[in-house]
């Protein structure tokens, strides 16, 4: 129960931090298809930039105090010993009474004086003790409130690190999605299975705009096809079929990328050459990798699934960055 307590309450500390802000801002872009403004960004980064300062103060604090523990410390077992000393001269020069044998007058007034530093002495490294105690407690007390204030902010830097590690892999992954576009070349070949490809023999250096109408159908077995729309602009085509199904490549083709790409999921972008790609996605398991060259019908990947959703295979061909339309060169 007292557990159960603490992380309810850790929930609510973190609740009250600026950069809870930031977080939710950073986890929720990876979702989306569109960054956001410049305006929130520059808003999340000063929350940011306010947390890390807050936190580097406690940080430094906390080594100022743990310097001052140590040093306290080190002192108060000097001091400590120093007491132990000096009382027991204290004590023998108590006990040997005020007139010393064989002393005068001189050696009386000697004596009593040597007495007095000696309680003094005595005295002040009493006090010495007393305060650097006190400070010391003090001192673990604040460093025991500044555990309880920094351990929700650590949690907080924690989900800091894994948004910007989201931040950086979502815009890689648009990065990569988009560089996959900025080249292509014709292949010297296209290897293809011509049980797959009909009566027809196809002329392999014609490249793959003469495969239009006679593309290998992405997946394996029975398949339902539907078009879909992508802004407005009816392009692709979403073929359901079960979870776990093999999706092939329509053509051969070299893998220019091979990734999660905002809300289409796992995904993999084949070049076919003279700037033709085919785009797989809503895939639940990619069986290629980014630079391999793969032929007709070989396999990439598999059907995935989304909560809520039938499973299928989203199938789009693109010439450059523009979408064509699938069914046509599906034959469909």
């Amino acid at each position: 129960m007292f557990r159960a307590m603490k992380r309810a309450a850790l929930r609510r500390r973190l609740a009250s931090f600026p950069f809870a802000a930031l977080v939710f801002f950073a986890l929720a872009r990876t979702g989306e298809a569109e960054p956001q403004g410049t305006q929130q960004v520059a808003e999340a980064a000063s929350s940011a930039s306010d947390f890390e300062r807050l936190l580097q103060k406690l940080e430094a604090e906390e080594k100022a105090l743990r310097t001052e523990l140590n040093n306290g410390t080190a002192e108060l077992s000097v001091v400590k010993t120093r007491i132990v000393l000096r009382g027991r001269a204290y004590y023998k020069l108590v006990r040997a009474g005020l007139l010393p044998a064989g002393g005068g007058f001189d050696s009386l007034v000697d004596h009593a004086a040597k007495v007095e530093r000696t309680r003094l002495s005595l005295e002040r490294d009493l006090a010495l003790e007393k305060r650097l105690t006190a400070r010391s407690v003090e001192i673990g007390e604040r460093l025991t409130r500044l555990r309880a204030e920094r351990e929700p902010l650590e949690i907080q830097r924690e989900a800091m690190l894994r948004a910007r590690t989201a931040l950086a892999q979502a815009d890689e992954r648009r990065a990569a999605f988009a560089r996959a576009f900025e080249t292509s070349e014709r292949p010297d070949h296209v290897a293809i299975y011509g049980a797959d490809l009909g009566p027809t023999e196809v002329d392999a250096r014609a490249g793959f705009r003469s495969l239009k109408g006679r593309l290998l159908l992405p997946i394996t077995g029975r398949a339902e096809v539907r078009r879909v729309s992508r802004g407005g602009d009816v392009r692709g085509v979403e073929l359901a079929a079960p979870i776990g199904t093999a999706v092939r490549s329509v053509a051969a083709g070299r893998v220019a990328f091979a990734d999660s790409y905002d809300d289409y999921g796992l995904t993999v972008l084949l070049d076919h050459g003279d700037h033709y790609y085919t785009l797989y996605a809503s895939l639940g398991s990619v069986d290629v990798k980014v630079g391999e060259t793969i032929a007709a019908g070989a396999r990439v990947g598999t059907v995935g699934g989304e909560s809520g959703k039938a499973p299928a295979l989203v199938f789009e061909v693109r010439k450059n960055a523009d979408t064509l339309d699938a069914a046509t060169w599906l034959g469909l």
